[in-house]
């Protein structure tokens, strides 16, 4: 006899038990930030694909055990990095190949091999304090600054990104890191200054990486990349935040 064809997990219970892994490796971290990260690990390990629907939103919170507005929140910080769609009355879906909005990203990137949006899956970053000088002390103006260094990742493609902010604008002891893995840093840090960017003002050049970089990025040394300054301001006119982005060029597109 030919066996029964097995049943396809059940996305619920494998968000719960993600879940209960990212609260085992750091009991400080929010329900929020543990579903957010839940989410992104299912998105990656292909659990849910591009076109699927999410559960309703109160079956996410009584299946796991969670508010409905710890939900909301998760859903909608997925929603910030163009991963999801969710649409009144028509539920929560996988994005497929939409393009990610200018109100989500001041620019974005297409794959070269598909034409298809980038998607940010994975985040590793550290927070630091420098006295250091360059692009961002002429935007920022001098002192020290805080250093938010991040290497993303998505669909098989990796890039670096550090955004300086004026010290006396970010706390970096009040933050609990994972609260800054898999958001949209931008729309992240208004919500808590309560403070919207302005459009920024941005440069693009040709660029290699230095051995240096390219052992923090997780990238090659020496290969081709787009370098992404990005000076943004309030808008009140006083600065906010100098980025830069390494990408490289022969994967992706960049767009405005």
């Amino acid at each position: 006899m030919t066996a029964p064809p097995s049943e396809a997990p059940d996305l619920c219970d494998a968000l719960r038990e993600r879940m209960e892994r990212e609260r085992e490796r750091n009991p400080r971290e929010t329900k929020r930030s543990a579903l957010r990260q839940a989410l992104l690990s299912a998105l990656r390990d292909r659990l849910v694909g591009p076109g699927d629907r999410l559960p309703p939103e109160a079956e996410l919170a009584r299946r796991l055990q969670v508010s409905l507005g710890t939900v909301q929140s998760a859903l909608g910080q997925l929603q910030d990095l163009g991963l999801i769609l969710r649409r009144r009355g028509d539920g929560t879906r996988v994005a497929d190949g939409e393009p990610i909005g200018p109100n989500i990203w001041h620019f974005r990137f297409r794959l070269r091999a598909t034409d298809r949006p980038l998607r940010i899956t994975d985040t590793r970053l550290e927070i630091l304090r420098t006295n250091d000088t360059g692009p961002w002390s002429t935007h920022l103006g001098p002192g020290t600054h805080t250093v938010i260094r991040r290497r993303l990742s998505g669909d098989g493609v990796s890039l670096g990104a550090e955004m300086y902010l004026r010290a006396d604008l970010l706390h970096i002891d009040d933050i609990e890191l994972s609260e800054l893995e898999g958001v949209n840093l931008r729309r992240y840090l208004e919500g808590v200054l309560g403070r919207q960017a302005q459009k920024p003002e941005t440069r693009v050049s040709a660029a290699a990486l230095s051995l240096r970089q390219a052992a923090m990025f997780d990238m090659t040394p020496d290969m081709p990349v787009l370098r992404i300054e990005a000076s943004t301001r309030f808008q009140d006119g006083s600065p906010f935040y100098h980025q830069t982005i390494h990408a490289p060029a022969q994967q992706l597109i960049l767009e405005f």
